[in-house]
């Protein structure tokens, strides 16, 4: 990492951290306030793109404490016809720049163009990334955009149930007044569901510790065999409560930080002693969501292969003749088409523009032929990111995002 990639990520870091530090003191940090589905999505999101704010600048944003989770760079405001009123302050965010943009050309160097006439852009990796500052301003702060109508998060607890049975995941049911993760056993133990005030309550705890859980060698790997008491044992308590806010919020479960609120003394000596670490545990607590939110992916996959394999059924290869193309490239497209959003920006834009380049280069084939393209392409993208989130990178081989 370059000086000036690592002072801006310094700089960002401590005055993340110091927010946060002075929030934890007040009891108002994010993860600090109880939340429940009556009170709506909530987290920052940009208006114009749609895209959820991702890592440490997500958590500047929540610190804001504003009613609506809608942001906008001043470009962005003009480009939907609002403008930033003046005197305005901006939130200053940061973001990772690893690609640049070119048009892309075949093989023989030439421009490749859509049906418009329009050259195709390509994204190419730099050698040298670098981090640079953005400035974003809350809807509020802007005039000319529509009323924010506050989504309902529909609660729904078969989705949290599926989501732990599919995991695998080895839970106990003890008559126990506590709820953890053992890393050893890798098992994780709760007291019985009727001993929770509510069943939201019940689900929310469980995925707080199937946060934990991914973080065992075999999944995302993370130092789990930590003493209660020391830093380490904080700053994976810090990750799962990071997590668990983004989870419950994403499947309509309530937060209650009571139970964690011993671990606001220690957390703050962590972010004293290292501000960096506050984004290293905003990396990881996305890393934990995604990884858990992967596991829906893997229902439908089953489920899609269910219906394709009906029990008892002798299998030995579908055929156009069992399933129609038509009806193989709608289902790879809505799998493709539901994972899509939950990529990270960066990802969505690149299979924007592989799946362009793909009909280019599939214009004019037999339409069975096109189809066939089609089913390949969807499929092998949604499989490659279930891999990429199942089996991540080595310790130490992934980089710091922080873009929208």
């Amino acid at each position: 990492m370059n000086e000036t990639k690592r002072n801006i990520q310094n700089e960002f870091a401590e005055r993340v951290a110091a927010e946060l530090i002075e929030q934890l003191k007040q009891g108002t940090a994010p993860f600090q306030k109880p939340w429940n589905p009556k009170m709506g999505k909530d987290m920052p999101f940009n208006h114009v793109t749609g895209q959820p704010y991702q890592g440490g600048n997500a958590l500047e944003l929540m610190m804001q404490r504003r009613d609506d989770p809608r942001w906008l760079t001043y470009r962005q405001a003009q480009s939907v016809g609002a403008q930033v009123r003046k005197g305005e302050k901006g939130v200053s965010l940061l973001k990772l720049i690893t690609h640049t943009e070119r048009s892309a050309k075949d093989e023989n160097g030439k421009v490749i163009r859509n049906a418009a006439g329009e050259p195709l852009k390509e994204r190419v990796r730099l050698e040298k990334p670098y981090m640079k500052w953005f400035t974003v301003f809350n809807a509020a702060q802007v005039d000319g955009l529509p009323a924010y109508e506050k989504t309902m998060v529909m609660t729904d607890h078969s989705r949290a149930e599926k989501l732990l049975s599919s995991s695998g995941a080895q839970i106990l049911h003890m008559d126990i007044d506590a709820a953890f993760y053992a890393p050893g056993p890798d098992k994780i133990v709760l007291p019985p569901k009727e001993q929770f005030i509510s069943t939201g309550a019940y689900y929310a705890t469980a995925l707080h510790e199937l946060g934990h859980w991914t973080g065992h060698e075999s999944r995302l790997n993370r130092a789990m065999m930590n003493k209660y008491g020391t830093p380490e044992y904080a700053k994976e308590e810090l990750r799962a409560e990071i997590a668990s806010l983004m989870l419950t919020r994403e499947l309509g479960l309530p937060h209650n930080p009571d139970n964690h609120a011993n671990y606001v003394n220690s957390w703050i000596q962590v972010l004293e002693n290292d501000p960096q670490e506050i984004l290293y545990a905003c990396r990881d607590a996305f890393k934990i969501k995604d990884f858990v939110m992967a596991l829906e992916q893997s229902i439908g996959k089953d489920r899609i292969e269910t219906e394709q394999n009906p029990p008892g059924s002798i299998v030995t290869g579908q055929s156009p003749r069992e399933q129609s193309l038509q009806e193989r490239l709608q289902l790879a497209k809505e799998r493709y088409t539901e994972q899509t959003p939950t990529l990270p920006p960066p990802q969505q834009e690149r299979r924007r523009l592989l799946e362009s380049q793909m009909e280019s280069l599939i214009k004019g084939l037999p339409e069975q032929t096109q189809m066939q393209a089609r089913i390949n392409f969807y499929t092998s993208q949604v499989e490659e990111r279930l891999r990429q989130v199942q089996k991540p990178e080595p310790p130490g081989q992934s980089e710091i995002s922080f873009d929208r």
